[in-house]
């Protein structure tokens, strides 16, 4: 049975985007149905909020072990700060 995405995409790719700053270079990845659909999210990133550090990546896989693992992480950090 195949995932169906917004506006009917069986699939989103990631596009990579460069820029420079501080005289080095720089990448970030955009996932998204096509070229130009990347190009529109990109413009939005003018208005994105910051949600933190990214410490670790977990596969969804793991469903209830991933969370588990990220409460013990949070607790830990906000017992010793």
């Amino acid at each position: 049975m195949k995932n169906t995405f917004p506006n009917g995409v069986d699939s989103f790719a990631t596009h990579v985007f460069s820029y420079r700053y501080n005289g080095r270079e720089y990448t970030i990845d955009v996932v998204a149905e096509d070229a130009s659909d990347a190009k529109e999210r990109l413009k939005m990133l003018a208005f994105a909020r910051y949600d933190g550090e990214l410490v670790a990546r977990m596969p969804s896989n793991l469903g209830p072990i991933a969370r588990a693992m990220v409460a013990i992480r949070n607790v830990t950090r906000a017992i010793v700060s």
